[in-house]
């Protein structure tokens, strides 16, 4: 019998819930056997900790891998993309899988399992998107939730993407979610409003990357927000609002959980770091996603969000796009495929960002990158946490280093940068996936394909004081 493998992590800061203290950390195989003062053990392998952090792996509910839209496909792939993840701490992630028109829903499962066989170095779950309603279609969510993937997403807009959901079918979506023990994610943009203002400016000559973001104003979220709160009040469902990027966003979440409902939300980090600003630089392109970055004050606000707890977690909505498939909005924005690379900046921006500069907590932190994430999507208890028998996701971070984030300092597959130049204080230093050291520095040990795929099950007694 092979023996099982021990490591024990010495001296660290241990941020376990909302407490942090210095322990030392004993992992047996996969999982954290124990934390304590453990200097009598007898262990395969040690690791000095003392003056470093010593964090649970962090969770990106929101990446999109191989990602086709706007005339082109996303580099990250499986490897490339689960590579940058452990790079920078991430030790789970859930990837969007789109249903193809005319194709039932399984397929989305089925097509994300062959894309990951083989490939990913960390473990990964799958949501599911639904694109085209139909009644047999719907039939299959319950199907869906047995296989462990029970959150699903639908699109509020990108019509002539042949993405887009009717309210109607979001009420049916919702009541079937609720039946069956999930929960809905939206992108809530008023499509309407765009459809309106996008051709009008393109016809006026207002092409330029500042005028995405005119074309899609606050309003165009408040109102497609509002709507799916409204739902939700009428049919006691569960409701996660993705890439949130408004202050009145904030109030009418933060307003749904005072009465009660369901209803959570995140922000990204690239609306914690840039402002509308960045688009008007003369490399403006790359910083065009949906919804667009905002002024200052919404920022200012989202950290506030964030702070209160309205705002519920941080993920990355990794989108990773060539730059020669950016150049598409070079003439016109509307040509640019929306979204910014951005799965191995998040942990370190946030710290550097939030906690370095007092926006936030550690512990806040812990909670924004791993604990809720893993919470709400259904992977606790063993992902998100350095509980004992959790699985030994762990990230050793030294919060006194400082370096400069850019295209040569990341390892993500894009041959550019939305985060150049960036002076970022705290630097992750060890990665273990599941016991296995799989990051030292800047070498990575992750075999491909050890990734495992991750079968979920929403607690329902999590409610929105979470």
């Amino acid at each position: 019998m092979t023996k099982t493998k021990t490591t024990l992590i010495r001296g660290g800061t241990v941020v376990l819930g909302q407490t942090v203290s210095r322990q030392d950390v004993l992992i047996r195989g996969e999982r954290i056997a124990a934390l304590d003062n453990l200097s009598d053990h007898k262990v395969d392998a040690e690791i000095d900790a003392a003056g470093l952090l010593v964090l649970p792996g962090a969770v990106d509910t929101h990446v999109h891998f191989n990602d086709e839209f706007m005339n082109t496909t996303s580099v990250h792939d499986y490897y490339t993309g689960t590579l940058a993840a452990a790079y920078g701490g991430v030790t789970s992630i859930i990837d969007f899988s789109n249903q193809s028109p005319g194709d039932n829903l399984m397929s989305t499962l089925k097509n994300k399992k062959e894309e990951a066989e083989g490939k990913a170095l960390v473990d990964w779950g799958i949501h599911s998107v639904i694109t085209e309603p139909r009644p047999e279609v719907l039939d299959e969510i319950p199907l869906l939730v047995e296989e462990g993937a029970p959150t699903i997403k639908c699109y509020m807009t990108y019509r002539n993407e042949g993405l887009m959901v009717e309210d109607s079918d979001l009420r049916c979506i919702l009541e079937r979610l609720r039946d069956a023990g999930g929960m809905l994610m939206v992108h809530a943009e008023d499509n309407d409003m765009i459809e309106e203002n996008v051709p009008r400016m393109i016809h006026s000559g207002l092409t330029r990357p500042g005028y995405h973001a005119k074309s899609r104003p606050p309003e165009a979220e408040n109102r497609a927000i509002s709507r799916c709160i409204q739902l939700v009040r009428e049919t006691g469902s569960r409701l996660f609002i993705v890439h949130m990027a408004t202050d009145k966003g904030i109030e009418l979440v933060g307003a749904a959980r005072s009465e009660g409902q369901d209803v959570f939300a995140e922000t990204c980090t690239h609306y914690l770091i840039f402002t509308d600003k960045m688009l008007e630089r003369e490399d403006g392109i790359k910083w065009i996603c949906s919804p667009p970055l905002r002024s200052q004050s919404i920022q200012d606000r989202l950290w506030a969000g964030l702070q209160d707890g309205r705002v519920s977690m941080v993920s990355s909505d990794d989108a990773a796009y060539s730059w020669e498939a950016k150049l598409f909005g070079a003439e016109s924005f509307d040509k640019c495929p929306n979204g910014i690379p951005g799965i191995e900046p998040r942990l370190n921006l946030l710290y550097s960002e939030g906690v370095s500069k007092g926006r936030i907590t550690l512990q806040r932190f812990v909670e924004l990158v791993s604990t809720t994430p893993a919470n709400l999507f259904g992977l606790a208890p063993q992902k998100g946490t350095l509980a004992p028998s959790a699985d030994a996701d762990i990230v050793i971070f030294d919060p006194h280093a400082k370096w400069t984030m850019n295209q040569e300092s990341l390892h993500m597959a894009t041959d550019w940068s939305a985060y150049e130049n960036i002076e970022i204080r705290g630097k992750i230093e060890k990665v273990f996936s599941r016991g296995e050291l799989i990051i030292d520095g800047d070498r990575c040990f992750a075999k491909k394909g050890r990734g495992r795929y991750l079968h979920r099950r929403l607690n329902q007694s999590i409610k929105a004081s979470l």
